[in-house]
Parts: structure tokens; sequence; C-alpha cells
């Protein structure tokens, strides 16, 4: 399903290689914001919203397993597991 993934030059983006060739791009801001792990579902309900600070950066990604991700930001938070399924959700949704 997915080939490679790597954050940006300046970090600010994750991009998806699929195992077709076609490349992908989420925005730091897009993953932080649709992250789907316990502490940001309850700021979902809190708030309304996931709260993202300005010119937030992807700071490293670690493998979960063959089927996932989880991205850690400049934030602080490091607790969004991303499975490529939902990667795919998210490019489907998001990117240009």
């Amino acid at each position: 399903m997915i080939d490679t993934l790597a954050a940006t030059p300046d970090c600010r983006a994750l991009t998806v290689t699929w195992d077709t060739g076609k490349e992908s791009t989420l925005t730091a801001e897009t993953l932080r914001r649709e992250a789907r792990d316990a502490y940001s579902i309850r700021e979902r309900i809190d708030f309304g919203v996931v709260r993202v600070i300005p010119d937030i950066a992807i700071t490293a990604l670690v493998q979960v397993g063959h089927g996932g991700v989880n991205v850690h930001f400049s934030d602080g938070h490091d607790r969004a597991i991303y499975p490529f399924e939902y990667l795919r959700e998210l490019v489907d949704r998001f990117d240009n």
C-alpha cells in the first residue's frame, strides 16, 4: 500500500509514496488536526476542534508494525498513530 513515508525538508508536511508510484502530501497541521488518539478526541469533544499551534512541524516518524506510523509534532504531541488506511482516507479528503 505505502512504499515510503518522509517528512518534507521543512518538516511541515508528510510525503507519502504509494506502491503505485503516486506521491501525496499531507500537511503537519492536517495530520495534527485529524489525529484520532484519545487526547485529540477529548479535545474535539471539549472544544469542537483540535487546536493547532502556528507553524507546527513533524519532529519524528516512528513505524508501528507493518501498517501504521506514529507521528511526533513540535507541540510535543506524540501519541497519534496513523494506520496506512487512515492516511489514504486523509489523502482522499485533503491532498490537492
